[in-house]
Order: structure tokens, then C-alpha cells, then sequence
């Protein structure tokens, strides 16, 4: 459709990625998982009509402007029934895979035919900062690096990973460590992978800063798959303000949940 230079519809939020940041860098998990996009209700949303009206109708479409090109991520029509609040759209992991400087935006049109172009949201794509920080650690892993059985809290309940500041003041309070955690069917980290990328976030704050803090990966599902010379990797991303300042390096930790003796992995083995 064709585009309107007239910026008349409201501007519209992005879970995750900092309205305030003119910049709109978008933080690691975001890039992995995707979001959603929030559009407020618009003024002159489609009203019920009279007897012998037409239905009254918007067709909202969101478009994705990047490396010279627009691309339509997202459409639909609403008449009155479908009136409430806010409208949401997916921003997946796909539309970001390219790293650069992107812009987003909606439009609206009526049966009039007349387009209501929103502000556009600049958004900073960096799949991948320089690693400077030390990799997490694994702080009940045994001399060799494994996980085990034996080891205390079981690996039937969960893995802790530690991450620990090396400088004063290198964590702040408020910032975000988001921790990337993937499986693999090798004891280096190498492919083949046996689980998808998965995130935790951890909020900054109180003494952590100073003294550091642990996550914890659940057993399910997160290390259920691994069991037998398999591995996992855990590296993170520092955020502040929404903005990634900080990586480290990968994080590595071996796993054998096969007891002499025994077939059965302890805590289980993998879901079929």
C-alpha cells in the first residue's frame, strides 16, 4: 500500500526494548525469543452501524524498514467487534537477523482511504558483542568440570551458575544479566546441539553488584536432554538501561547422569 508522510496515528511500545533509548538497542533474549509490539486503540476506531450502514473497518498494517528495503512483518482489518484496548503484533527472532539499524512503524487505513502513518521506532541490532568479562562459573562442578549424581545440589533438581564481578563498580545497581544456557550431545560444547538457546534474566540489585549472584537452571528442561558425555554452555550479557554494555565469554560444563551400574540416567532421561 502506499505510505502516508502525514504522522497522525500514536506511537506504539515494544516489550522488552527501552522506549526512552533513542537508539532502541535490543537486548540479547529479545533477539533470541522475539516480542511483541503494542499498538493503543486509535481514535476513530470503527463504530457499530446503524441499520443500513456499511460496516465501518481499519486495516492496520507494520512494516519493517532496513538496509534500503521495507517489508510488511504484519496485517490485519478490525471493524467494531474487535475493539479493545491495544492491538498486538510479533516481532520474531527472523525480522532481526540482520545486525545493522533498523526503523518500525504502523499504519492505518480506513474505508476512507485516507492513511494514519505512526511515529517510526529506531532500533539498534547487535546480535553479538566483543566477549570481555570471564565465563560464569560452576561453582558445584568437580575438578574435571562434570556435574554429576553425587553432585550436591543434585543435578536431578537444577545446575547453579555463578557470575561473579571482577571490577568494582563493573555491574551497577538496576542492571539486567541475561544468561544464554544451551545443551549439547558433546563434552566441549560443540555441535550437535540437543536443546535450543534458552534465557534467564537476572535483575542486578541489593548486594549483588559487589558480591555477585547465582542462577538457577531448572532440570526441566533445561538438563533433562544432556546425560551422557554431553555438555552445556552458559554464557551472559550485561544490560543498563536496556542497552548491552558487557558479554562474557562461554561458560563450560560437562554432564554424566549414567551411574555405574545403571542405564536409567539419575533424575531421568530424556522426554520422548
Amino acid at each position: 500500500m502506499e505510505q502516508s508522510n502525514q504522522l497522525t496515528a500514536e506511537p506504539f511500545t515494544l516489550d522488552g526494548i527501552s522506549s526512552s533509548d533513542p537508539d532502541g538497542h535490543v537486548p540479547p533474549d529479545i533477539l533470541i525469543n522475539g516480542t511483541k509490539g503494542r499498538i493503543p486503540r486509535w481514535a476513530n476506531f470503527p463504530q457499530k452501524p446503524l441499520p443500513g450502514e456499511d460496516e465501518d473497518y481499519t486495516e492496520l498494517y507494520v512494516y519493517w524498514e532496513q538496509s534500503s528495503k521495507t517489508t510488511e512483518i504484519f496485517n490485519d482489518r478490525y471493524t467494531y467487534i474487535n475493539d479493545k484496548p491495544e492491538f498486538e503484533f510479533d516481532l520474531t527472532a527472523e525480522h532481526m537477523i540482520e545486525d545493522g539499524v533498523a526503523e518500525i512503524y504502523y499504519v492505518l487505513l480506513g474505508r476512507n482511504g485516507n492513511p494514519d502513518e505512526s511515529p517510526k521506532r529506531k532500533l539498534t541490532i547487535v546480535h553479538a558483542l566483543t566477549p570481555t568479562l570471564r565465563p560464569p562459573a560452576f561453582p558445584d562442578a568437580d575438578l574435571y568440570g562434570y556435574i554429576n549424581c553425587d553432585t550436591d545440589p543434585w543435578v536431578g533438581e537444577k545446575i547453579r551458575v555463578q557470575i561473579v564481578p571482577e571490577a568494582v563498580n563493573i555491574f551497577q545497581d538496576e542492571d539486567v544479566c541475561v544468561l544464554v544456557w544451551q545443551g549439547f550431545a558433546t563434552l566441549n560444547g560443540s555441535l550437535p546441539v540437543l536443546t535450543p538457546q534458552h534465557t534467564f534474566r537476572e535483575i542486578i540489585d541489593g548486594d549483588k553488584p559487589v558480591k555477585g549472584f547465582v542462577i538457577d537452571i531448572p532440570f526441566d528442561p533445561f538438563i533433562r536432554p544432556m546425560f551422557d558425555k554431553h555438555s552445556a554452555i552458559a554464557r551472559y550479557t550485561i544490560l543498563r538501561r536496556g542497552v548491552p554494555i558487557y558479554a562474557s565469554h562461554p561458560g563450560l560444563v560437562k554432564i554424566d547422569r549414567i551411574e555405574p551400574g545403571y542405564t536409567e540416567p539419575c533424575g531421568g532421561g530424556p522426554l520422548k
